[in-house]
Order: C-alpha cells, then sequence, then structure tokens
C-alpha cells in the first residue's frame, strides 16, 4: 500500500502537467465531433403537415415552408402581383441608440445594417452585425407560406413614422413604426422601441388581411445570412457560429451542412439566434408566436419565430436582441439569453466557476480600466485562497526529498518481501511525519479552477481588443513577439529546476522537456492566457523560493 502511494505521488505530478497539455488541444479535436453537450436535431425527416405536440413537448420538425393551399392561391393571386412593380421610393432611418446604431429600410421593412461603435474588425472599420452580401432575404423581414404575400411584404415600401432617432440620456427612449396598406388587402403595422445603450429592442406586429382570411396565411419574422457578422477569430475552430436555438432547456446548433429541409422547434422555446464567438442576434418570443424555425435559402441558413395566425391576421410582439455577448448584459437581460455563450465542451461543465471568475474580473476592471493588469490580480486572489494549499503540498515534496536516501535503502533491502518493505517505508512516513500523497491532492483541488478559469480568458469578449502595456494591443490574440511564451517557457523551467526530484530519472528528464513543449503550445495562445500562466509560474517561484530558502525546517 505505501509503496503504491509512493508511486502515485510521483506519477500525479507528471500526470497533471501531461494532462494539461493533452488539455490545451482538445478544443480542436472536439471541434470535429458533436459535443456531448449539444443537441443537433434529426432533420433527415420530411412531411407537408408537420404535427402539433402536446403542451410542453418538444419537437423539431421538418417540411417545406409551405401551406397546402398554396398552388390555389398562387393561381389567383401571385401572377398579378410579381408582374407590377411596386410604386414607391426607398428611404433609409437611422437610429442612433449610444452603443448600437441600426439603419432601416422602408422597402420590405427591414434591417440593413447594426453598427456597433464600440468594436473595430480587422481592417479597423466599425464591425457591422448584418452580413448579406448577396441580397438575401433581409433582417427582421417578414415572410408568409405563398410567395405572392411574401413579395408583397418584403419588397412593397412601408411609410415610416419618422425619418431618424437620436437617444441620448436626457431622451433615453424612441419609437419608430413602419406601416403598409396594400391594394390587396393586406395590411401591416410593426412597432419598433429602442432604449439607449440597450442591445434590446421591443418589437411589435400587426397583420390584418380580410380579403384573404379564407387562405389563412401563415406568417414568420426571419433573421437573415450573416446575422452577427463575420468577426475573425484564432479561436473560431472551437465555437459553433451560426443558427443556434435554446428550446426545452437544451442549446440546439444548426451547421449548414446538416440542414436539408425546414426545422421547426416547438414547445418551451426561448430563442432562436445567430451568433459566433462575441456576437450575437436573438429574437425572444413574447405573445404570438409558435414555433422557431431554420431554413435554407440559397445554400443560406435562415432563423426566425412563426407567428400564430388567425384568418391570415396575425399579432405579435418579441424581443430582438443584437449586441456582445458579454455576460453581465446578457444576464440582466433574462430570458435566457445567457445561454448563448458557449464555453466549450468543458468550459460548460465548470460554468458554475466560469462566471464568478468572469465577474472578479470585471470587477478589478473597474478599479484599472486595463485588462491585463485585472488579469494579474485576479492570479493573485487565486494564488493567495490555495497558498495553504500549496504551501502544505510544496513541504511534502521537500521531505520526500529529504528521506529519498531512507526509502531507497528500504526498497533495496526489501525487493524480495514486498509486505516488510512497505512495513517499514510506513514506519519511516510515521517518524518524519511525511505524507505521501500530500503533494498531489492539493494540486489536485485546483485542477477545476485551472480549467474555469482558461476558458474564463479564452470565451471572454472583454478580452477582444483590449490593450495592456507596450506591444501587448490586444489580449485575445496571440502575442506578436512571442516575448510572453518565451518569458513563460523560462519560469516554468525555473519552477522545475526549484521543484525537488523524487521520481526516477527518465522522469525528471521529461519534466524538464515540458516548458519548452508549453512554450510552443502557448505561441498562437491569447496574450491573456500566457500572461496568467506567466504570472502564476512567478508566484510559485517565489512560494517555492520561501519554503525551500527561508524555511530552514
Amino acid at each position: 500500500l505505501v509503496k503504491w502511494r509512493f508511486d502515485l505521488e510521483k506519477r500525479l505530478l507528471l500526470a497533471f502537467v501531461l494532462s494539461l497539455a493533452v488539455f490545451i488541444g482538445w478544443g480542436a479535436f472536439m471541434a470535429q465531433f458533436e459535443p456531448q453537450g449539444i443537441k443537433k436535431p434529426d432533420i433527415t425527416k420530411t412531411s407537408k403537415s408537420p404535427s402539433v405536440p402536446s403542451p410542453g413537448q418538444s419537437a423539431v420538425d421538418t417540411s417545406p415552408l409551405t401551406s397546402p393551399q398554396q398552388s390555389d392561391f398562387q393561381t389567383a393571386v401571385t401572377p398579378a402581383i410579381v408582374s407590377s412593380p411596386f410604386p414607391g421610393n426607398e428611404k433609409e432611418i437611422q437610429v442612433e441608440a449610444g452603443e448600437i446604431h441600426y439603419i432601416f429600410s422602408n422597402k420590405g421593412g427591414v434591417l440593413k445594417h447594426i453598427l456597433l461603435p464600440r468594436f473595430r474588425n480587422d481592417d479597423g472599420d466599425v464591425i457591422d452585425l448584418i452580413n448579406n452580401p448577396d441580397n438575401l432575404t433581409g433582417a427582421l423581414s417578414i415572410k408568409a407560406d405563398d410567395p405572392g404575400i411574401t413579395s408583397i411584404l418584403q419588397n412593397a415600401y412601408y411609410e415610416p413614422s419618422i425619418s431618424s432617432i437620436v437617444l441620448d440620456e436626457s431622451n433615453p427612449e424612441g419609437v419608430l413604426t413602419l406601416t403598409l396598406k396594400h391594394e390587396s388587402g393586406l395590411e401591416v403595422f410593426r412597432e419598433f422601441k429602442f432604449h439607449h445603450n440597450d442591445y434590446a429592442v421591443e418589437v411589435k406586429t400587426r397583420i390584418t388581411a380580410s380579403p384573404l382570411a379564407a387562405k389563412n396565411l401563415q406568417y414568420s419574422i426571419i433573421l437573415g445570412p450573416g446575422m452577427g457578422g463575420k468577426i475573425s477569430s484564432q479561436t473560431d475552430y472551437i465555437v459553433f457560429s451560426g443558427a443556434t436555438v435554446f428550446n426545452n432547456n437544451e442549446r440546439i446548433e444548426h451547421p449548414p451542412e446538416d440542414l436539408n429541409a425546414t426545422a421547426y422547434h416547438r414547445g418551451d422555446l426561448k430563442w432562436v439566434a445567430f451568433q459566433n464567438k462575441y456576437f450575437g442576434s436573438a429574437l425572444v418570443p413574447l405573445q404570438g408566436s409558435k414555433a422557431g424555425i431554420v431554413f435554407k435559402e440559397k445554400d443560406q441558413v435562415f432563423i426566425g419565430l412563426e407567428y400564430e395566425s388567425v384568418q391570415s391576421a396575425a399579432t405579435a410582439s418579441h424581443l430582438f436582441y443584437a449586441g456582445t455577448k458579454e455576460l453581465e448584459i446578457l444576464e440582466k437581460k433574462g430570458n435566457h439569453l445567457v445561454r448563448m455563450i458557449d464555453y466549450g465542451w468543458f468550459g460548460n461543465k465548470f460554468a458554475f466557476l466560469v462566471k464568478p471568475l468572469l465577474k472578479v474580473l470585471a470587477y478589478f476592471y473597474g478599479l484599472t480600466q486595463n485588462y491585463g493588469w485585472s488579469i494579474i490580480f485576479l492570479t493573485l486572489i487565486i494564488k493567495l485562497l490555495f497558498f495553504p494549499l500549496t504551501h502544505k503540498s510544496f513541504k511534502s515534496m521537500k521531505g520526500m526529498q529529504k528521506i529519498q536516501p531512507y526509502v531507497k535503502v528500504i526498497q533495496e533491502r526489501n525487493k524480495d518481501d514486498r509486505q516488510k518493505m512497505n512495513e517499514e517505508l510506513l514506519e519511516l512516513y510515521k517518524k518524519h511525519k511525511v505524507n505521501p500523497v500530500g503533494g498531489c491532492l492539493p494540486m489536485l483541488l485546483q485542477i477545476p479552477v485551472f480549467i474555469a478559469l482558461y476558458h474564463a480568458l479564452f470565451f471572454s469578449i472583454e478580452l477582444r481588443g483590449a490593450p495592456f502595456i507596450w506591444w501587448i494591443t490586444d489580449l485575445s490574440v496571440q502575442d506578436p513577439y512571442y516575448v510572453t511564451p518565451v518569458l513563460m517557457g523560462i519560469t516554468m523551467f525555473l519552477q522545475q529546476k526549484m521543484t525537488p526530484s523524487v521520481g526516477d530519472p527518465m522522469q525528471q528528464k521529461i519534466m524538464m522537456f515540458l516548458p519548452i513543449v508549453f512554450t510552443f503550445l502557448f505561441i498562437s495562445f491569447p496574450a491573456g492566457l500566457v500572461i496568467y500562466w506567466t504570472v502564476n509560474n512567478i508566484l510559485t517561484i517565489s512560494q517555492q523560493y520561501y519554503i525551500y530558502k527561508v524555511l530552514k525546517d
């Protein structure tokens, strides 16, 4: 038993460091497979009339976005509508709401641009969360299950209530209404209520079509392709970008290659969204919506909410969120929007630790206005919290190093009698008050905190574009001159040199080689992560020096 515990002490120390290397590459590996924590719908079945589940029942149906009456209605109405142009001129309505700007078009009543002045893309331009170069169905457009009516809804010119809106602290709210009265009898009223420095817009829609009541038209509000924008990131391979639905407490992703027919999501639907690592746009149903839908148009994925309609009339309200995936903002919005944030397969398992760490990071940022220093202070706090455990771990390793000569004598003397060898080792440990696994258990307790902090820094938009000092102008990307990875490798090497050697010569050589491996691994890592690891190494070296050099017991 004692021999087993002694071997465990040596091997766990090595296994812990090696496992970190495996853990670091795990995200890229998992990106090639289906994450266990995310459900993808079965979209291989098709039907012309999807069944409606009982209340509370989950459903992901797939079928063409058409109604059984479509063919008859097209014969009577569609040719006349398509052949005649829509009278009017296109006007753009600009809404400046502080940290977010919107540009609407009265043609189709769609949203053309969502600008975030706080953020810039790789070219230095203000980020636009709408990317629709092929001019496909516009954002927040309305779609009917009849092509002719859809053509009216998306191409006719709505009458805006105002030409522009500028919000500030003295004028925090503004309302834009878009009204359409078409000769076919179709009438649409849309209301958008904006708030200063708020990424959420309150949207109300009312559609009436008395002459078309017998057709029982169905309507949907649509988020077009590219919502969330094309924002490059060095870690995009880890995070899913695209159409996502949160239904029945499950986060469901829709990769384009897996979507072969319209998918319907019924049940406890909280939101439908487009998103990438840092930004997202979502529709949150409040009243009058019966399902979330995901479909393709010209190989582009669209997502939206299907309205409840009676005799071709519908009334609905929902929230439209478009902005950053900052933890604090999404938590305040409620409606489970915080589940838009995906910390990866490992990170989601430790989300209960990730969120508190992000909040502490935000607290220090409030004091320093610099996320680089905030990371350093957070690292210091974590180190202080674990100081008693690591102190005990280092003392245990130091004690094991002192008695190594006696251990070898006992092992050599009793190599043919394992039971006697264990008994003598146990007496030796008791005499010198040494615990063979005392150095490992404190280290193992810190692993969940390390994983949580790793993901908090890796996936946090707060670090995007955040400068530190001198050449580090963005903590979310790699150090351009590789200074911090090299410094991290040097500190790791010094830490290994100061750690008592309790293993065999081969294990010691492997441990001394790890700083080189980690240096190359960390070269492509975000600078914020490398700073955390480097500072943690420096603090560990200081603690080791205090124990091994200052304390002589």
